[in-house]
């Protein structure tokens, strides 16, 4: 979960630089890999939808990574995958997945911190926090990973969208090439602050400046969900996922209730400190 999330520029290489602050969930897939078996990913789980199950997949294409860097054939290895969350929907799931294929796999092969590190870092730009969890700010396409003091666990209640669209990131990107860019004073000041509960309100995410143009009926869905809460709604990462973060276990459940018969569905989970 991006609790700030700062869009500073763009890169030669089209990328773009960021800084945020992200935070892991106690929401997770769950990833079995095991050598001696049919090679191949297989996708399972209540959102397994929209997640593939091919090479094109980022836990398999993690495993090739560290399989190249370290000299190893992926002859016999499997990839299971059982979604507990929603696929493309800013939350960090294909990355996470991939995150811990070359855990799982660097522990197999002895694979040192800075080669599961290289390999993360060449599957895509968020992988490298999941092999640091907790709290940290990460910079660069964010690769550059910080660990910082972790957060207090506090509900969180998420809130999924039935439809995202294609090319989102890219779409939303573009969109925000038009505007000014973030500073990065956001990110530093969340830094820097002592450890405490997150509010709703000191939540930032540049994509919201686009977003609700770009997802269709979302900014209706922050609306009614706002209207029901009386308190701010987020949105997760580039999307469409919207969040609402507190303290009060009794309004988290009345925030998870807030998404009856409205068009998402609704997970109720906790921040996770890490180690």
């Amino acid at each position: 979960m991006n609790l700030v999330l700062e869009v500073t520029g763009r890169r030669p290489d089209g990328y773009h630089e960021i800084d945020t602050v992200l935070q892991a969930l106690a929401l997770a897939d769950r990833v079995t890999v095991t050598v001696g078996a049919a090679a191949g990913v297989a996708v399972a789980g209540p959102f397994a939808a929209g997640t593939p199950a091919d090479e094109t997949n980022l836990a398999w294409r993690a495993a090739e990574a560290l399989a190249r860097q370290l000299g190893h054939s992926l002859t016999g290895v499997s990839v299971a995958l059982e979604k507990q969350i929603p696929a493309a929907g800013g939350l960090g799931g294909g990355a996470s997945d991939a995150a811990a294929v070359i855990r799982l796999l660097g522990e197999r092969w002895g694979a040192t911190h800075e080669q599961e590190l290289a390999a993360a870092n060449s599957v895509g730009s968020d992988e490298a926090f999941f092999l640091v969890g907790g709290t940290a700010r990460a910079r660069g396409r964010g690769e550059r990973v910080e660990r910082l003091i972790p957060l207090p666990r506090q509900p969180l209640v998420l809130f999924i969208p039935l439809a995202t669209v294609e090319r989102k990131t890219a779409r939303m990107f573009a969109a925000l090439d038009e505007l000014p860019f973030d500073s990065g004073e956001v990110s530093e000041a969340f830094a820097r602050r002592q450890p405490g509960s997150v509010r709703a309100a000191a939540v930032f995410n540049a994509f919201e400046r686009v977003a609700f143009d770009v997802f269709e009926g979302l900014a209706e869905l922050r609306a009614a969900l706002e209207g029901r809460i009386g308190e701010p709604v987020h949105l997760a990462g580039a999307g469409p996922t919207l969040f609402w973060i507190g303290s009060d276990e009794g309004q988290a459940r009345r925030a998870l209730a807030s998404a009856r018969g409205l068009a998402c569905s609704a997970i109720l989970t906790t921040t996770e400190p890490g180690e």
